[in-house]
């Protein structure tokens, strides 16, 4: 398994990372591991990053796990998936789809730096800075 969790207190988020091939205990493993460092900071929003990233797991999978991420982080926990374009249409809709008919804020980014300052800041004030998600 191939993935970093890291607590970023500038921006107030938990940020997971993934590299290479990404199966379902992989996807497992590292959205408990999210969960406990969100949790355990009270952030305001959690990454998950895939740009450096294939997805190998089923999307009954990955939809499984978006459930239980989103279940499990407080009440009003950002969640923004930054991915590649190609990424985007699949895997990252699946993503967005899950959390927002569970209620969640779900922002989906190509850059990185984008969804930090979109968990970092109010939407307002987000928009200014051109940090909104292409969906959201």
């Amino acid at each position: 398994m191939t993935f970093t969790v890291t607590h970023d207190p500038a921006n107030h988020a938990a940020c997971l990372t993934h590299v290479g091939g990404v199966d379902a205990a992989e996807i497992k493993a590292s959205r408990i591991e999210l969960k406990d460092v969100a949790n355990a900071h009270s952030v305001r929003g959690a990454i998950i990053d895939i740009m450096d990233a294939s997805i190998e797991a089923d999307p009954v999978d990955i939809i499984e796990n978006v459930q239980e991420l989103v279940d499990d982080l407080l009440p009003g926990t950002k969640l923004g998936f930054v991915g590649r374009a190609e990424d985007q249409e699949t895997v990252s809709m699946i993503v967005a789809t899950v959390a927002h008919s569970l209620g969640s804020r779900v922002g989906q980014f190509h850059d990185r730096d984008k969804a930090l300052c979109w968990i970092r800041l109010d939407w307002k004030a987000a928009a200014a800075c051109d940090c909104l998600p292409i969906t959201e």
